[in-house]
């Protein structure tokens, strides 16, 4: 069973989602969606840490960043972890002058 929620009309707006959220006792989000969703929580300063796979893997076409929509918007980040398996490798980044986290 899932509530559903409505969080803006024609477009899910990321501070009623992040309030719908924290009224429900659900402080910590974790998000994986697309290069639209990151690029809008970028832009409503909502991103605390970034979890990023590099695989070795070559591919031609044209060449995008990880975000896409939203403003333009640049927040620093602090590389926390690296781990390896096999040929991938898993990066975890924190907003810079943020708590540090084990």
């Amino acid at each position: 069973m899932a509530d559903v929620v409505p969080c803006g009309a024609g477009t899910v707006e990321t501070t009623l989602v992040r309030a719908a959220l924290e009224r429900r006792g659900l402080s910590q989000v974790l998000c994986e969606g697309g290069p639209h969703l990151l690029g809008t929580l970028i832009e409503a300063d909502a991103v605390d840490e970034l979890c990023l796979t590099v695989s070795p893997v070559l591919e031609g076409g044209a060449a995008g960043r990880i975000t896409a929509g939203g403003a333009q918007a640049t927040r620093r980040m602090r590389l926390s972890h690296v781990l390896t398996a096999g040929d991938m490798l898993m990066l975890r980044y924190l907003r810079a002058g943020g708590p540090s986290s084990a």
